[in-house]
């Protein structure tokens, strides 16, 4: 059986198009979306209970602007 990096290999040697396509499909997984529904469920539950404690910052939208954006770029590397 495969391994994860065995798969990684593979996937990089695929075009761009292919690859869009399996990330897509993997989008679609009930599988995926569940992982990336709790981790999104994780993240709320820590942020609320950041803002319980008192533990809060004024909202500074263009550093938000700017992580999501580090972020989707990382993502995307």
């Amino acid at each position: 059986m495969s391994t994860v990096t065995d798969n990684k290999a593979a996937a990089d040697r695929l075009s761009a198009e292919d690859r869009w396509e399996l990330y897509c499909w993997l989008g679609e997984s009930k599988d995926v979306r569940r992982f990336r529904h709790d981790d999104l469920r994780r993240e709320i539950a820590i942020g609320l209970d950041q803002a319980d404690s008192g533990d809060l910052a004024p909202l500074d939208s263009q550093a938000v602007k700017d992580e999501v954006r580090r972020r989707l770029g990382a993502k995307a590397e």
